[in-house]
């Protein structure tokens, strides 16, 4: 078969191409010359070097193709001369450009005989190809691949779009996007406030979200005895989700916070765990002579909260009566109270006693202005403490992130986070080692003082039962201490900066706190001294309860609460499948604005039953409003007395259910203390419309972006 080659013809002048025949395989003794002219003027820049497709039928031979690239104008006319005893003349018309190669139609030309003219008579006649024919030389294998790649990654695009879960709410532009919901929750200015305001959107209690990429969506209830359902009676159906340990992992991945019920971790951990909340460990001295125990964490408590006083008694004579901002200083008080408490923080490493001594070389004189802020500078924090104010840090980065874990490992790359780790991991070693040696010169006389001897007492009490060495540096203590430390030290912190806030704008609730820890202490308010340890922890203030209850009602600290599906259920009426994540939100529809409305049908039948419900709040639902959690009963004496009331309404500060925070008392311990010091040194007067902003930094929690403080000594 002959193949007819076009290629340009080094002396044929401007528009010359050459055709030859390769089968005879000579060059160029078999070649057939051929012009094109071209009514752009220039025919190589019209045809750029294009092959025009010829049918040759030579004598004896069958016709062959040859493939071509069409000039790219619609109206090029083209005219072909081919060569042999006579010349023909031909005019080829490009019926399509280049660009269109999917279906055009090529002309060609073929020999056929003309009544009366001889074999040689080398007559042409012009025709067209048929489509299908064409496309099997217009589609070169580097096209198809295109073509069959775009197709892939197509489907490939398709498949990783989200899949809405039928008959529950979603946004329907967010489920055409790869990324789901992400671009909306990165434009709007707080996203966890994103989440929780979309059953609102969607005027229903169940709504759904596309907030991770390639994974299915996420539910989002909005109801108080729905979430307390899920919690605390259907924990078969419902674990703790995934998301905590992707955001945990890296910094803790042995906490028992991130583990499912169902892990067969869990229980050993919190068997390991089980008396760091008992009431001799907080607060209550035990008498048994087996134990021997003392108290642990109170004083560790009490004694940074007077820390935190001495430090605004400084700094207010520094500031001269202007505000300065409190935020760091709560920060750095917790850390100080949950370290102690968690491993024994020797005190010279406390991070107040270093603000104490940085305060002291402050001076006021460059700030004049009455109305200014003052600002102290921080005190450099040695690398330990940096290490531990970097935790939050890092659960912050990996709960801003759709791929936490890898967001986690990139931050480690960073000289800060990476220093950070390593001086934790060096901290808890030299921590552990101190303990193990004054545990072993006290012997069988020993007694905890930290979270940490006490995990190492049970270490070595199980080792003794199970007749194995103990592993005092195991990753399950030193993850548990890191754990211990994460959940004690951002949330009190932030919950302390809130109720800050609430005592400058609501002076009349600051008040009537004072007085009620005024007549609660009448023996230290006599005697003209701070009330101590024991009558902190043992005396009961209804009101100074209600405050705090409020306080971390309104400011919605933790926000969310995960749990996934184990089986496929059902969350009112709405079908569940297994491996969902569900997200309870502690703020919103029925928390803190009014419900939304729900059919008691449907309901899960142990919700319709519970016996431990709570009054919906009323109108007030949205205002800071402490006398709710109040409620009057008869005394001895036959009068009234406020009592409070932790069933007042739907509240879930601490989660609920077997799952609860485990760290709840000792956060109240440490919030009670805290605010009586405060309140029983200082007044909180108000500050100016700039610093007293609602704004807020969503880190690991909500933290108030300006909390700012203006003293007045009492």
């Amino acid at each position: 078969m002959w193949d007819l080659l076009l290629q340009q013809w080094p002396g044929s002048g401007p528009g010359g191409v050459c055709a030859y025949d390769r089968t005879y395989g000579t060059w160029p003794s078999h070649r057939r010359e051929m012009t094109f002219d071209s009514a752009l003027g220039h025919p190589l820049a019209a045809l750029d070097m294009a092959k025009l497709p010829v049918l040759a039928w030579p004598p004896g031979r069958p016709p062959s193709d040859v493939l071509a690239q069409l000039p790219p104008g619609g109206d090029i006319s083209t005219c072909a001369w081919h060569g042999g005893g006579r010349r023909s003349k031909h005019r080829l018309k490009a019926l399509l450009t280049t660009a269109c190669l999917v279906f055009p139609r090529l002309p060609s030309c073929h020999r056929c005989d003309i009544q009366g003219a001889g074999a040689d008579s080398n007559v042409f006649e012009m025709g067209f190809l048929p489509e299908a024919k064409c496309l099997v030389h217009i589609l070169p294998p580097l096209v198809v691949l295109w073509i069959a790649a775009g197709f892939l990654a197509y489907c490939l695009f398709a498949s990783a779009l989200p899949k809405p879960l039928p008959g529950i709410p979603y946004n329907m532009d967010s489920s055409k996007r790869l990324f789901g919901d992400l671009a909306e929750i990165r434009q709007a200015i707080y996203r966890r406030q994103w989440i929780w305001s979309q059953p609102r959107e969607h005027g229903a209690p169940v709504s759904q979200a596309f907030l991770f990429p390639f994974r299915r969506p996420t539910v989002i209830i909005s109801d108080y005895r729905t979430a307390v359902d899920i919690c605390s009676r259907r924990t078969k159906e419902f674990d703790r989700g995934t998301r905590n340990r992707e955001c945990v992992g890296i910094t803790a991945p042995n906490f028992h916070f991130t583990m499912q019920s169902s892990d067969p971790r869990f229980r050993c951990h919190r068997e390991l765990l089980r008396d760091l909340m008992t009431p001799w460990f907080l607060k209550e001295a035990c008498q048994s002579t087996a134990m021997k125990a003392q108290l642990v964490a109170a004083p560790r408590v009490y004694d940074k909260a007077a820390l935190l006083v001495d430090l605004w008694g400084l700094k207010l004579s520094k500031a001269q009566g202007r505000p300065f901002s409190a935020t760091h200083d709560l920060y750095l008080a917790t850390l100080d109270m949950i370290s102690s408490v968690a491993f024994g923080m020797e005190a010279s490493q406390a991070a107040l006693t270093q603000e104490i001594l940085h305060a002291r070389f402050f001076s006021s004189d460059a700030y004049r202005a009455p109305n200014e802020p003052a600002a102290f500078p921080a005190a450099p924090a040695n690398p330990e403490i940096e290490a531990l104010l970097d935790i939050p840090e890092m659960v912050a980065i990996a709960q801003g992130s759709p791929f936490p874990a890898l967001a986690q490992w990139l931050a480690l790359l960073q000289p800060k986070h990476a220093r950070a780790h390593w001086h934790r991991r060096s901290l808890l070693r030299r921590q552990t080692m101190r303990s193990l040696h004054r545990l072993a010169l006290l012997g069988e006389k020993s007694v905890p003082e930290s979270a940490l001897d006490q995990l190492l007492l049970r270490e070595k009490m199980a080792a003794s039962r199970m007749g194995r060495e103990p592993d005092f540096y195991s990753p399950a203590i030193r993850d548990e201490v890191l754990g211990y430390l994460l959940g004690g030290h951002d949330s009190t912190a932030t919950v302390l900066a809130w109720w800050v806030k609430h005592m400058t704008r609501h002076q009349e609730v600051q008040l009537r706190l004072r007085q009620a820890l005024l007549g609660a202490h009448f023996a230290a308010c006599a005697e003209g001294r701070w009330p101590t340890m024991q009558e902190i922890c043992s005396t009961s203030i209804p009101y100074l309860d209600a405050v705090l209850e409020e306080s971390l009602r309104c400011a919605s600290v933790a926000t969310l609460i995960v749990r996934k599906a184990t089986c496929n259920t059902h969350i009112l009426g709405y079908p569940i499948p297994e491996g969902t994540d569900i997200i309870i939100p502690l703020t919103g529809p029925s928390m803190t604005e009014p419900a939304l409305p729900i059919p008691e049908s449907l309901r899960s039948e142990a919700c319709r039953s519970a016996p431990d419900r709570v009054p919906a709040w009323g109108d007030d639902i949205g205002e800071y409003r402490p006398e709710r959690w109040l409620k009057y009963e008869r005394n001895a004496a036959g009068g009234e007395a406020a009592v409070f009331d932790a069933q007042a309404g739907p509240t879930l500060a601490f989660s609920t259910g077997p799952r609860k925070c485990f760290g709840k008392k000792q956060g109240e311990m440490q919030l009670k203390m805290t605010a009586t010091l405060l309140l029983w040194n200082y007044a909180f007067e108000p500050v100016g419309e700039p610093l007293d902003g609602w704004e807020i930094t969503e880190r690991l929690v909500n933290l108030p972006k300006n909390c700012y403080v203006k003293l007045r000594k009492l």
